[in-house]
């Protein structure tokens, strides 16, 4: 699969290493021509660094590393971005005292509604760069989820393809609305990283335990408020 990668800097330079080692040719495009040279020569693999309109017109998907940055303000000719699946990984900026207001509009929203002809899907926002050392094999053995989320069904099958390549256990999140929820939760993430102390690697696994066979507890049973609310 041919990927572009928007943006030099830690993340799309991490994530596009792993993906050129699985053997995807790599294209990094920047407004600094030289650095993404440099960042591709670094990867290796046969990647290579350009413009970011070069970087566009490269991939099948694309992956925005510039946050709250419009496409269409990176990218001159956004025909040249037409179908194509983009993966957002953004978070927004972390505020002193690890203040995080609700997520009511996503970057993902705003990305999407910039490049309407593009199909974006929301994922790799809730892992730290440092967790990206760790191997394939190291990753599935820890089931780490990875959230995503958009309203394209096959863009997201293709983002999930490229994250199980690295061992992680795609959770499809639902629709672009939702995409509120995966900024929400990497929101979270962050703020175990950092307010708690858990460290750069930490990751959150949806763990779906066998259904109990016995009802000790009474079974579900509807509520009073429940009821009153289905009127």
């Amino acid at each position: 699969m041919k990927i572009g990668i928007l943006g030099s800097g830690n993340m799309g330079r991490s994530l596009g290493l792993r993906w050129a080692e699985n053997g995807h040719p790599l294209f990094f495009g920047s407004r600094d021509i030289d650095q993404a040279k440099s960042v591709a020569d670094f990867v290796g693999n046969g990647a290579v660094g350009g413009t970011l309109e070069d970087a566009a017109r490269f991939g099948d998907v694309l992956v925005h590393t510039a946050r709250a940055v419009p496409l269409s303000e990176m990218i001159s000719d956004v025909s040249l971005i037409h179908g194509k699946t983009v993966i957002d990984l953004n978070n927004r900026p972390i505020f002193d005292g690890l203040k995080f207001e609700p997520v009511t509009q996503s970057l993902t929203e705003l990305l999407q509604a910039d490049a309407p002809n593009t199909n974006v899907v929301k994922a790799f926002n809730m892992f730290a760069q440092e967790l990206y050392e760790h191997d394939a094999a190291t990753i599935a053995s820890h089931d780490v989820s990875l959230f995503l989320a958009g309203n394209s069904r096959e863009a997201k099958q293709q983002v999930a393809a490229l994250a199980s390549e690295l061992g992680f256990t795609p959770v499809d999140a639902g629709p672009l609305e939702n995409t509120r929820l995966v900024e929400t939760m990497g929101d979270m993430i962050r703020y175990l990283i950092a307010g708690t102390k858990l460290g750069s690697t930490a990751a959150l696994s949806v763990q779906v335990l066998p259904t109990s066979n016995t009802k000790r507890l009474g079974g579900r049973v509807d509520s009073k408020f429940a009821k009153h609310q289905s009127k």
